[in-house]
């Protein structure tokens, strides 16, 4: 299922770019806040630090490859707060709409995989998609979205806000 998935992810954006008129690098760093709706833990905090780097396709479409690190902080119910750590590594699809030379609204998709890091979970990892709408003001921008992380047989579902600049 997981090589039948990214061949036709792999498919679409070979066509996508084979078809633009032109191409721009574009970089993004995200940071952000999260909580957890259901799942594992619910109600616990997440912070969120992405970037990613690809290409933008005329006005309308970004592609990218993106990484990142979430941490989880929550109650385990032990003498402390626990958290833990996991590294998202992803593909970023972002389309926009009516874009304008300085405010640009935009839809957007994260997929991939997290490896989690933290001696709990470590080696431990699952597919993590996160979908947002936001937009785009000058360098800046703004994101509303969910993400969805499994680890092992834990899954995560937080909604989140980001914020961050393009260059």
């Amino acid at each position: 299922m997981k090589n039948y998935l990214f061949t036709v992810v792999l498919l679409l954006v070979s066509s996508l770019l084979m078809n633009a008129q032109e191409i721009k690098y574009q970089g993004e760093v995200d940071l952000g806040v999260s909580i957890t709706t259901d799942g594992y833990q619910t109600g616990t905090a997440v912070a969120n630090f992405r970037t990613i780097h690809g290409g933008k396709i005329g006005d309308y479409f970004f592609t990218g490859l993106g990484f990142g690190a979430d941490w989880y902080f929550f109650d385990d119910g032990s003498s402390g707060d626990d958290s833990e750590v996991v590294i998202p590594v992803f593909l970023n699809l972002k389309g926009y709409y009516l874009a304008k030379k300085y405010f640009k609204p935009f839809v957007s998709l994260d997929f991939g995989y997290g490896f989690g890091v933290t001696q709990s979970i470590s080696g431990e990892g699952g597919f993590m998609y996160s979908p947002a709408i936001g937009f785009q003001y000058k360098k800046f921008q703004f994101q509303v979205g969910y993400e969805h992380q499994f680890i092992s047989d834990i899954e995560f579902g937080a909604g989140q806000i980001k914020v961050g600049v393009v260059f």
